[in-house]
Formats: structure tokens, C-alpha cells, sequence
């Protein structure tokens, strides 16, 4: 009778663990095939069925009901992960770390956005449970009694553990992006791995003190040397002294910019004050993990975001050599501006050490907040009451403004959709988003005309750019098919960047390859702030060789200059990679790009030893 029992328990066991990894190794594949990559189906399905082992080794455990749920529970959150995944890999270029659980309470603000990145198709993520529910209720009822049932559980339980850690540190490395980890061996020994390597780092910290001396060092010759070739050039402080407004707009991408549907104009004001402005068409963002926070500190900084929850959440408290905090050193008023509310991505505590005060907000007291599109106060009413502020504010000032209107999931109110398009383009995501950007155009052209009205447009540098795309990847062929426009890699990171200069009147449109972190430089250099300063951008009047490089959003160390594009492996190997001539439209040999990628590995790493170390200032006030 005990054999029988037995053998019954082992039957069982083989038929629950079969169906669970069937069911995870087939919804692993699915997410694979999205990320466009290629499985390697042994690792998978190895790792799927060490996953199965322990969810049978709960489910046996004790033959109760509360054990077939706790099983259950466990495939359901596991299945959950893997679907919050998806989704966040859809606008992230990236799976979760155990660093974003911290933000959590800031779901309810981007819940819409959330949505919109959720499709039909996904119910494919979903279509096992229910299975899976009924075959854990018959064999549960089938499950008879066993000796020492925990011991051979507990068996089961240590194989399928020990075959999760072998496949999440035996074929992962710390040069392996996201997706390729993934591809390689599932989502749990990615997220293991990722884990294990997180508090890792922060053991061996201590270790690297002995290094940092020296480090920096290095990097203060860097930066000296950086600097002089502004600090010579004709264009050195010829506005300093000038106000300085600067724009970031939410989800702006360059291709709408110029663009005319039916006879409308979707940017007529943006296209007026390109007119007017030096233009850089092929500017490409470099956000991180903060998205919008992190293209603020790049433009600010000239840093890359190297953080795994955004700098904001992750060095608040660092001290930094920002552009307002090289503003107030010269006597400039310097204060930013965003309609949600101040604890939105930590910006009241980050804000103190990027060196604004005020900081202007859904709750503060000179803020009317009665005027409400998507995620906080509309562009319009921010953009009226900035205007009014700054006949207030002591001058010169700097006034950094982030817009919100332009958020996905691109919703406004009726009376807000002011274009007439086609029928093709009704409840379209790209219809909407052209209403939205049209929208903020609209916003835009009323400030700058109060600004010339208040008599400050001719003593300002005024600075608008896009801070990330705004559409996705899912959107590429309903874009092609209603624009005419091939929405990929290139055109997604591509944001408009335009300076207007006090007494501009001509357009000045530069072509040059040029990144979110050449707005720094620029302006330190049209305002002629003085000393070295840690900036890895370069002044746009003064570069010569285009670049844009890249730490997230696309494969770690991929990059864009004029003459090559280099795309990045997924397994981190730079041999791996491709090299693009831009002149030809054809594969080059590899080592044409070899120069430039070794440039940007050592600029990111520059970074991250800076941002973590918090060495910033420490750089330049080193005797």
C-alpha cells in the first residue's frame, strides 16, 4: 500500500511539473519572440522545469488545500513579474530590478500610461492559469496520502532550486543586456542574477575606495582639458548675463516638427521659431531609468543617467556641478517648474542639490492647479503662469520647465482636439499624439508671444527639446502607414533640440549628430561660466564631430555619429556588434568603430564611478 502510495506520488509529481513547464517554457518563448531575439530552448526549458519542481514541491508539501494554493500563488506572481516585464520592456528597453520596487507608489500617476502599453494580444500571457487551475484541482483531488511526503518534497524542491541557480549564474554575465539574459535562460534566473549582482556591487564598494584617488585625478585632467577649447573660442560669454528659459516637452519627437496633414500645419509655432533659432533636426535623447527625470539631468548635468532608478531616486543627495548650480554662483535666480506634484520622481529632495529654488508645482502656493490635462496642470495654464512669474523674479534668472500635456496615453479634452484629420486617423495612437503635440504647439506659440510682449524675449536664451519618444515600437506600422514615416530605432530617439538666441532673427539649421548632453556645454559657453566643468557633451557651436551615444533604452555602448552607427550586442562583446557607414547605407568593417566605442564605455564608466561615489564637485576641488 505504501509503494502504491508512492508510485502515485512520483506519477503525479511528473504529470503537474510536465504541464508547468510546458505552459512557462511556452509563455517564455512568447516574450522572446517580442523581444525579437533568439531562444536558447535548452537553458529555458532547463530552467522552466526547475521552476515547475518548485511549485510541485509546494503543491505536495502537505496534501491540503492551502499547499495547492500557495502553489498556485506562487506560479501567479511569478506570472505576473514575467507580464510586468513585458510591459516595462516596452517602454524601457529593459526587465525590472529589485531598485524600482521603491517606486511603486508612483503607479497611480502613470496608470493610463500603464494601460495604453497593454494589448489583446497579451490575454496569451494569461491563457494558462485557468488551465492550470483545473489541473492542480484534479490532481489535488487525486493526491492520496504519502510517508514522509515533506522529505520527498523537499527533494524535489532543492533539485528545481539548484537548477533556477545553475542557470542563472552559470550562462549570465554582467555584460549580457536584459533581453539577451532572458533569451538565454527565462525571466527568474535573469532576476536572480540581476539580485544576486545588485548587492554584489554594493559589497565590493568599500574595495574601490583605494581607488579613487588616483580615479580622480584622471578625470580632473579630462575636464581641465575639455574646457579650455571653449574658454578660447570667440562665442565665450557673448549673452552672459541673459535670462534663461528652458523647455523640456513632454514625448516630442522630431518627425512631426514641419509636418502638414490636409492642409494643417500639426507645429506651425515650433516651425516659426526655427525661423527665428539654430536648429539641430538630429538630436537624440539619452534618457535612463528615470525617463523624463533622467533627460532633465542629462541636459542639466552632461552626465549619463547611470543609475538603476533613475538619478533622482537614486543620488538625490549627491553634490553636483549643474548648470543652475553654476547659474547661482554667478548671481542668477534659478528655479524649475512641473505641473504634477513635487514628490512625482523625487524632484523636491533631488531638485535641492541640482540647485533650484523655487520649485514650482501642482501644490504650490503661487500655482493655480484648476486647469488639469492628464497627469497634472495643462502646458497652457503652466506656460501663462510662468509668464506672469517672471515679471516677479529677480533677474537674470533661469526657469527650467517640464510640459505634461504631451503623456501618453495622449488623451485630451474635446475641446482640446483643434486639428480636423483624416478619418484613417480617428482614435489612432498616432492621431492622438499628433493632437497632443499640435496642443503643446499651440501652448508654446501664446508663451513666446507673452515673452515678447513682457519685453523678455530679446534678453533670453530660450532652449526647447524633447525629452524621449513618444509613441512605441507596436506603433511603427500604423505610423508608416499614416505618415509615411519609418518610426525605428533612429527616428524613436530622435528629439528636436532649438536654441534661440537674444536678437536671433535668422535660422541656423546644424545637421551635426548632436545628444541631450550637448545642451550644457552650450549654454555654459554662451554664457561664459567660468572654471572646468565636469561635462561629457560638448558645446553645439563649437563640435565638429557628431555623436550620440547611449547607456539605456537601447543596447548598452550603441551609438550615432555622422559617419557610423555602431549597434551593440546583446552579449556585450564589441566584435559582436555592427558597424554602419552613413554615407554608404552598407556594413563596415568593425574596427571603424572601435575608437568611438571605447570613447563611450569610458564616459559611461566615468559616470557611474562619479554618480556613486558622489565625486562631482570633488573632481574640481581636487588640490
Amino acid at each position: 500500500m505504501k509503494h502504491q502510495s508512492n508510485k502515485s506520488f512520483w506519477f503525479l509529481s511528473i504529470i503537474l511539473i510536465g504541464i508547468i513547464t510546458v505552459f512557462w517554457f511556452l509563455k517564455t518563448l512568447y516574450f522572446i519572440d517580442e523581444l525579437e531575439l533568439s531562444p536558447h530552448k535548452k537553458f529555458i526549458m532547463f530552467s522552466s522545469a526547475g521552476f515547475s519542481m518548485v511549485i510541485a514541491a509546494v503543491f505536495f508539501a502537505k496534501k491540503s488545500l492551502l499547499g495547492s494554493i500557495s502553489a498556485f500563488l506562487i506560479y501567479f506572481l511569478m506570472s505576473f513579474l514575467l507580464y510586468a516585464d513585458v510591459v516595462y520592456e516596452r517602454y524601457y528597453d529593459a526587465i525590472l530590478h529589485i531598485e524600482l520596487a521603491g517606486q511603486a507608489n508612483q503607479l497611480g500617476d502613470i496608470a493610463d500610461s500603464i494601460v495604453s502599453l497593454m494589448y489583446k494580444s497579451d490575454l496569451l500571457y494569461w491563457a494558462d492559469l485557468p488551465v492550470l487551475a483545473v489541473c492542480f484541482y484534479i490532481i489535488y483531488k487525486k493526491n492520496g496520502s504519502l510517508d514522509r511526503r515533506l522529505k520527498y518534497s523537499a527533494a524535489v524542491g532543492g533539485i528545481g532550486i539548484a537548477a533556477l541557480l545553475t542557470a542563472a549564474f552559470l550562462p549570465l554575465h554582467p555584460t549580457h543586456t536584459d533581453q539577451y539574459k532572458v533569451s538565454l535562460t527565462g525571466i527568474i534566473p535573469a532576476h536572480i542574477y540581476d539580485v544576486a549582482q545588485s548587492y554584489r556591487e554594493k559589497a565590493l564598494a568599500d574595495e574601490y575606495a583605494q581607488q579613487q584617488k588616483e580615479q580622480l585625478g584622471k578625470l580632473k585632467k579630462k575636464f581641465e582639458s575639455k574646457f579650455e577649447t571653449p574658454a578660447e573660442s570667440a562665442i565665450f560669454g557673448k549673452y552672459k548675463g541673459k535670462n534663461i528659459i528652458v523647455v523640456q516637452a513632454e514625448s516630442l519627437n522630431a518627425f512631426p516638427i514641419g509636418m502638414n496633414i490636409n492642409g494643417q500645419e500639426i507645429t506651425p509655432n515650433i516651425d516659426s521659431l526655427i525661423e527665428s533659432s539654430s536648429y539641430y533636426p538630429n538630436t537624440y535623447l539619452q534618457i535612463g531609468r528615470g525617463n523624463t527625470s533622467d533627460a532633465e539631468f542629462v541636459a542639466n548635468n552632461s552626465m549619463y543617467p547611470i543609475a538603476a532608478k533613475g538619478v533622482y531616486q537614486t543620488y538625490p543627495d549627491n553634490k553636483y556641478l549643474s548648470l543652475p548650480v553654476a547659474l547661482n554662483k554667478m548671481g542668477y535666480s534659478t528655479s524649475a517648474t512641473h505641473g504634477n506634484s513635487a514628490d512625482f520622481w523625487n524632484r523636491q529632495e533631488a531638485y535641492r542639490e541640482q540647485g533650484y529654488d523655487p520649485f514650482y508645482h501642482i501644490n504650490h502656493p503661487e500655482i493655480d492647479r484648476s486647469n488639469i490635462i492628464g497627469m497634472g496642470i495643462s502646458d497652457e495654464s503652466i506656460f501663462n503662469q510662468m509668464a506672469d512669474l517672471y515679471k516677479e523674479m529677480e533677474k537674470p534668472f533661469y526657469n527650467f520647465i517640464v510640459t505634461l500635456s504631451v503623456h501618453r496615453p495622449f488623451e485630451l479634452p474635446i475641446e482640446q482636439l483643434y486639428l480636423d484629420l483624416p478619418a484613417e486617423f480617428k482614435d489612432t495612437p498616432t492621431g492622438n499624439y499628433l493632437q497632443s503635440v499640435h496642443y503643446f504647439d499651440r501652448a508654446l506659440g501664446s508663451f513666446i508671444e507673452e515673452l515678447k510682449e513682457e519685453n523678455l524675449w530679446d534678453e533670453t536664451i530660450f532652449v526647447m527639446y524633447g525629452d524621449h519618444y513618444g509613441l512605441v515600437p507596436k506603433n511603427e506600422a500604423e505610423i508608416k502607414k499614416l505618415l509615411g514615416v519609418t518610426f525605428d530605432e533612429k527616428e524613436r530617439f530622435r528629439i528636436p533640440l532649438i536654441i534661440h538666441h537674444p536678437d536671433q532673427e535668422k535660422s541656423q539649421v546644424n545637421t551635426i549628430t548632436a545628444s541631450q548632453m550637448d545642451i550644457y556645454p552650450t549654454i555654459s559657453t554662451l554664457l561664459g561660466i567660468d572654471g572646468p566643468l565636469v561635462q561629457f557633451g560638448e558645446s553645439l557651436d563649437l563640435k565638429k564631430e557628431g555623436f550620440a551615444g547611449f547607456a539605456y533604452e537601447t543596447t548598452r555602448f550603441t551609438y550615432f555619429t555622422d559617419d557610423y552607427d555602431y549597434i551593440a550586442s546583446h552579449d556585450g562583446r564589441f566584435e559582436s556588434g555592427t558597424c554602419m557607414n552613413n554615407r554608404t547605407g552598407k556594413k563596415a568593417d568593425i574596427e571603424a568603430c572601435r575608437s568611438v566605442y571605447n570613447k563611450l564605455t569610458n564616459d559611461i564608466q566615468d559616470s557611474k564611478f562619479l554618480l556613486e561615489n558622489n565625486m562631482v564637485r570633488k573632481v574640481i576641488e581636487m588640490k
